[in-house]
């Protein structure tokens, strides 16, 4: 395997991202012209918005020249950092090519002050969410997604006490017997 060079990047080369993440993702979405009719009616019609959007931090996964995986995301309220897509290209896949990516995420994020990462899954993107799982991640919920369908939500906390405090807040409550 050619050696793989994380780096930064403002922007990932268009059509071609867009190909390779439907090439990447073809096995947890479907194609849905409803969907796209949704989404165009909404664009047509949505006002202007005066708020500007975080800024995207974009890291690639280079083989020589070639994209071959991905990752992005941008800061949130509470000094979370939100990895919005990751990817990395089948034949790389398993060579790991996505820990990296992982790892130059959290280091960004913890050098911009982040507390915690978040993120969010097909509940059937199973080796993602069990890279995640091994990298520390923890389980924090469900949701649904018009686009997505059911997802899981990963989350990793930084500090000790924060992963105390949120496992504390998970586990249920039960009364002491008599």
């Amino acid at each position: 395997m050619p050696s793989i060079d994380i780096r930064v990047t403002q922007k990932f080369p268009e059509p071609d991202f867009s190909r390779l993440q439907m090439l990447v993702f073809k096995d947890v979405q479907q194609v849905s012209d409803q969907l796209r009719a949704v989404l165009d009616d909404e664009a047509a019609h949505a006002p202007a918005s005066p708020y500007k959007h975080p800024p995207m931090f974009r890291l690639g996964a280079y083989a020589g020249e070639e994209l071959v995986g991905w990752s992005f995301g941008w800061m949130e309220r509470g000094n979370v950092f939100y990895m919005a897509n990751s990817g990395v290209v089948a034949h790389y896949r398993r060579r790991g090519v996505y820990s990296l990516l992982l790892d130059g995420i959290r280091k960004h994020a913890q050098s911009e002050g982040a507390l915690a990462l978040r993120s969010q899954h097909s509940v059937v993107n199973n080796p993602v969410i069990i890279a995640k799982l091994r990298a520390g991640f923890h389980i924090a919920g469900l949701s649904q997604s018009a686009q997505m369908g059911t997802l899981v939500e990963l989350s990793l906390h930084f500090s000790e006490k924060r992963r105390t405090l949120n496992r504390s807040r998970m586990l249920p409550y039960v009364t002491r017997e008599a």
